[in-house]
């Protein structure tokens, strides 16, 4: 009895140190919506003092696409030294959770090395990894759409910064990526507010506002360059299905009288950006 005691004891702590390889970021608890960017393990001397400089250039990115697009996501990127995920499988529901009550919508991470082609060329090959935090809380409870995944990069190599800042934001897909996240999150508030489970924000039309976000989301999914990575597939389907959601949504809700009430349940989001 004493040794099925101890091994229970032993498996517990076993799990909390698995979950404990996620080093805490600091800045974490400060107001705002983030994006976690956490180091990237490379074998290019000095990566790691690499991170603020890629922090502020993507936050910059991000600011000219929602201008592109008339939008005000109000994401902040938040550069994470030392956090190191091995990969999805450590962002359990529980580490989810916190992440989410602490307005992390998006976390990226990456390991990138130098090695040689056929023809003796350096070559960079790298993995990242994204987790869409609002994303990744449906497919832990639907086993869909993926929420969080790691997409394989290949490229020769130029200079350091901006290797890195092509390995993250992959043509264009962390600002799509956030995008989803922060009309996933938005749809959520949404139905919580119509379920009596929040209150309302009475001077924001929130459908609207979630499928705005959700169609912005969509429009950069297609506008990627080819080829799409499988995930991708999967996440422009899912974007469309909870754009369509805000309109089923804002019908269904008694007490809403904004812009959606009267349109189509099949309304198509616009195309192009």
């Amino acid at each position: 009895m004493k040794t099925l005691a101890l091994l229970a004891c032993c498996l517990l702590l076993f799990a909390h140190t698995l979950e404990a390889q996620i080093a805490p970021c600091s800045g974490v608890q400060d107001p705002g919506t983030k994006i976690l960017l956490d180091e990237i393990v490379a074998s290019t001397p000095g990566a790691a003092n690499l991170l603020q400089p890629l922090a502020s250039r993507l936050d910059a990115g991000l600011l000219q696409v929602q201008t592109e697009l008339g939008l005000d996501l109000n994401l902040k990127v938040l550069p994470c030294a030392n956090r190191k995920p091995t990969g999805p499988a450590d962002f359990t529901r529980s580490v989810v959770d916190q992440l989410n009550v602490r307005n992390v919508v998006m976390e990226v991470w990456g390991v990138t090395t130098e090695v040689k082609d056929a023809q003796g060329r350096a070559v960079q090959e790298a993995s990242v990894g994204y987790v869409l935090v609002p994303v990744r809380l449906n497919e832990l409870q639907s086993q869909r759409p993926p929420g969080a995944f790691v997409i394989p990069y290949r490229a020769r190599p130029s200079d350091p910064a901006a290797d890195l800042l092509r390995l993250v934001d992959q043509s264009g897909r962390l600002a799509a990526y956030a995008t989803l996240a922060s009309g996933t999150r938005a749809l959520r508030a949404a139905q919580d507010a119509a379920a009596g489970r929040r209150p309302r924000n009475s001077a924001e039309d929130e459908w609207a506002f979630a499928r705005k976000r959700l169609c912005a989301s969509h429009a950069l999914f297609t506008s990627l360059k080819p080829p799409p990575a499988a995930s991708d597939m999967q996440l422009v389907d899912y974007a469309r299905t909870l754009a369509a959601q805000t309109i089923t949504g804002a019908k269904a809700d008694q007490r809403y009288s904004g812009s959606l009430k009267l349109q189509p349940e099949n309304l198509p989001c616009p195309t192009g950006r």
